[in-house]
């Protein structure tokens, strides 16, 4: 009896050790572009362009209904693509774009297109994007679901429940998440890639997720779900589903009826949720942003809800090794970034926009960049 109580104990032991949080160790630095024009500090899409003649940040300008190349380090522009909301060349309802190749920018927008422009801003191709099982709305291919072209398709994302509160937990599995363009026929192909089967089994959580490519396979990482999925451009289907927790995940939030206003702000800062998911080539690993929970009266001061929504005093990240199997974890210093958008991986590391509103280094007259480098780990 003894030794049945010691092994269980060693058992117990073993099992807490297995699931420690272990040490995150990084440097960090900061990079700053001095802005010469006016231009959003936190631009709604950011996507880190590399050639031969050098790094450009390309960003769209929401200001100003265009997008524009920033040269790096030096901030000057370098091209400017000038959206036309009407006439010919008119884009209406555009939310964002993907750079593809040199001279080719794709750009979603509502009603759901996807539309092919050159540098000038002349529309090439505008494709309707249409699902035969799900009326959509609308179409997006923000910074963290950009679009990915692999051959001759274009692949994007649809992560919205069109229906929330008129779904069962069964309609789940109606609501398709990726499809494709083919350039050269215009064929639109949806794929059965679903939020997982219990994603409602608690409670009707929120749709979302990010993505990334590595390799030809895009992962899906859902806001309100720990499980990952792997999409093969190639053989076209899910080869991969991988549960990765976060240690300060563990509270979803769940809309089973429609709340008022301050209780819906209420719900999603008591709750925990990821964010977006980025690939590192340099240093084969995955970034997993994630917003812990927290109590706006716990605050030195009174915030709008509805900015500190965009602008989360506490933020974190996983740092996953290339097969999603080991993390460290690390919570930034409160209002110490601004994890809503403007970040992307460089060759120095990941640059996290530090440009939160309610930090007091906040500048309007410049892009600020925190730059995360993690130290790799064997064990």
């Amino acid at each position: 009896m003894r030794i049945f109580c010691l092994l269980l104990l060693l058992i117990a032991t073993g099992c807490k050790d297995s699931i420690e949080e272990k040490t995150l160790d990084f440097k960090t630095s900061l990079f700053e572009i001095k802005l010469l024009e006016t231009i959003p500090v936190n631009p709604w899409y950011t996507q880190l362009i590399s050639s031969d003649s050098g790094e450009y940040l390309f960003l769209l300008n929401h200001f100003e209904d265009k997008f524009q190349f920033l040269e790096l380090p030096s901030g000057k522009i370098a091209q400017e693509i000038s959206i036309q909301r009407e006439g010919e060349h008119g884009i209406s309802g555009f939310n964002a774009g993907t750079v593809t190749s040199w001279d080719s920018l794709w750009i979603t927008n509502r009603p759901p297109n996807l539309v092919l422009t050159n540098f000038s801003g002349e529309v090439l191709k505008r494709i309707p994007i249409i699902d035969d099982q799900i009326p959509l709305t609308t179409i997006k291919s923000n910074f963290d679901r950009r679009l990915h072209q692999y051959g001759n398709k274009i692949f994007g994302s649809q992560p919205l429940l069109m229906y929330h509160h008129g779904m069962d937990k069964e309609d789940i599995q109606k609501q398709r998440l990726v499809f494709s363009l083919d350039v050269n026929t215009g064929d639109v192909k949806w794929y059965d890639v679903f939020y997982r089967e219990d994603y409602w089994e608690k409670g009707k959580k929120p749709s979302g997720y990010s993505w990334t490519e590595k390799e030809g396979k895009l992962f899906i990482a859902p806001w309100h779900d720990h499980e990952i999925q792997v999409f093969d451009m190639a053989s076209e289907i899910i080869v991969q589903r991988k549960e990765v927790k976060s240690f300060h995940v563990n509270k979803f939030n769940y809309v089973n009826e429609i709340p008022p206003i301050e209780k819906a702000w209420l719900d999603r800062f008591s709750s925990d949720r990821y964010e977006n998911f980025l690939y590192d080539k340099y240093r084969d690993v995955f970034y997993r942003i994630f917003l812990p929970s927290f109590d706006p009266e716990n605050l030195e001061k009174e915030y709008n809800h509805r900015d500190l929504e965009f602008s989360r005093p506490y933020s974190g990240v996983m740092v996953l090794e290339s097969e999603l199997n080991i993390n460290r974890e690390h919570i930034f210093d409160k209002f110490q970034i601004y994890s809503t958008n403007n970040h992307f991986v460089g060759e120095k590391g990941f640059y996290i926009s530090a440009n939160n509103p309610f930090n007091p280094e906040y500048d309007e007259d410049m892009l600020r960049y925190l730059i995360f480098t993690p130290e790799l780990w064997n064990d």
